[in-house]
């Protein structure tokens, strides 16, 4: 009776182990894509930078979101998932180049949306973005990813499949209109001084 009580206990313990496991996305990687995106328009204005001022989510910071009763996604470093985006996007600036604390323009955001479909296997993100002189503009992207019946096994890839969604996200972002817009604004070449007449 001791022997079977044991083995229940066991049992039970192991399931709770099991649904408590987090599944955790993997560290951004810089878009290549986004970086060459990126230099293009450090080329067509070639003093234009950008600063990145706080991201926020709309219904209060998030940290993970339940999976199919098996355990969290969450970002890896105890981030939420606003501020891997944020970060995410700073990474991509910096590598190609045209991050700057002192830019004129400084880019933030309100996140509405990160969520995923762990049972199709799609990732949908969407943001109100604003570069300060500009009316805040929308951005969002859907990503497809490969899923998978087992629950443990969908969790996982839905966390590894985050990653790539935030890159392609941060790629529609970049690619608008309106940040080529707040890129060019951000330009720091002054107007030229007028020359004295001479013999004035």
């Amino acid at each position: 009776m001791h022997q079977c009580f044991r083995l229940l206990l066991a049992l039970a313990i192991g399931i709770t182990l099991t649904a408590c496991q987090t599944y955790t996305a993997t560290r951004y990687a810089v878009s290549s894509d986004n970086v060459q995106t990126l230099r293009t328009l450090r080329q067509k204005y070639p003093s234009g930078s950008i600063n990145v001022a706080s991201f926020s989510a709309k219904d209060g910071p998030l940290r993970e979101i339940a999976c199919r009763g098996a355990g969290p996604v969450a970002p890896p470093d105890q981030k939420t998932f606003e501020q891997y985006v944020q970060a995410a996007l700073v990474d991509d600036l910096k590598m190609a180049e045209v991050y700057s604390d002192k830019s004129r323009v400084a880019l933030s955001a309100s996140i509405q949306s990160i969520d995923f479909s762990s049972t199709s296997g799609t990732w949908t993100l969407a943001a109100l973005v604003s570069t300060g002189k500009q009316s805040p503009f929308a951005v969002s992207h859907t990503a497809n990813y490969s899923s998978s019946f087992m629950g443990d096994n969908a969790c996982m890839l839905t966390a590894q499949a985050f990653m790539p969604a935030v890159q392609d996200f941060l790629k529609k972002l970049i690619a608008s209109p309106e940040f080529e817009k707040a890129f060019s604004d951000s330009s720091t070449t002054s107007p030229p001084t007028a020359e004295p007449i001479p013999g004035s």
